[in-house]
């Protein structure tokens, strides 16, 4: 479950990488004005989620198993640095956008640029860029909410498998004290037969030198019957 957690995020993250590659690199270089603006507002956003993506990657990434964690590791660490670059490449176009700005109000002199600057700067907005900061938004927190699902699913899975594991070893725990039990029973039963075999022991020897004292009582009243004879 872990892993396809893991999987769904890294998918995400990759569709969302290479939007914004092209957006920077194909769609923002034929923009101008405000489409321009509103294009490198959804790059921010967009990088903003592709950072917490990565973040949440690496959250994931302790729950994977040992092999699989450090394959995963070095791709989380350059993600990071992937995002840390597209961070860069879309400040110098907003500070490209600036002096493209700059040029065009010297070009039309400032009766020309007060308009522009009245309606708006480059994070306003036409009601249709603010629509689709809005639709935006609502797709992150989508998204957002989702992973915090995923993540509470994850946490009561855990707790489960946690709850499981304790389980066990208190079973086990009783099994070994029940054999443990089991062979100090069975010691003091092998104490018993030893202390009973010794005794058995002991009397066998006792009745074989008593049978041995008798035979030679016997023996030697025979030879003093045959002597007395012999002597008459």
């Amino acid at each position: 479950m872990s892993s396809d957690l893991f999987d769904n995020y890294e998918t995400e993250y990759a569709g969302l990488i290479a939007a914004i590659r092209q957006r920077l690199d194909i769609t923002l270089p034929d923009l101008v004005g405000q489409e321009r603006h509103s294009a490198l507002q959804i790059t921010e956003r967009e990088l903003t989620e592709a950072y917490e993506l990565a973040e949440q990657l690496e959250v994931e990434l302790l729950s994977l198993p040992g092999p699989a964690r450090n394959r995963a590791a070095p791709r989380i660490r350059q993600y990071k640095s992937e995002v840390n670059k597209l961070k860069l490449d879309a400040k110098r176009a907003v500070q490209g956008l600036g002096n493209h700005e700059s040029n065009r109000r010297a070009l039309l002199g400032d009766a020309a640029a007060s308009p522009l600057a009245n309606s708006g700067d480059m994070f306003g907005g036409l009601d249709g860029d603010q629509r689709t900061r809005l639709l935006s938004g609502n797709e992150r927190l989508a998204r957002g909410s989702q992973r915090l699902q995923d993540s509470h699913r994850i946490g009561i899975e855990t707790e489960s498998v946690g709850a499981s594991i304790l389980n066990d070893l208190r079973s086990q725990r009783e099994q070994i004290v029940n054999t443990r039990d089991m062979l100090m029973q069975s010691d003091s039963h092998v104490d018993s037969s030893q202390r009973t075999l010794r005794t058995m022991t002991r009397r066998l020897m006792t009745n074989k030198m008593i049978t041995t004292g008798i035979i030679v009582i016997g023996v030697a009243l025979v030879l003093l019957v045959l002597y007395i004879k012999i002597v008459r």
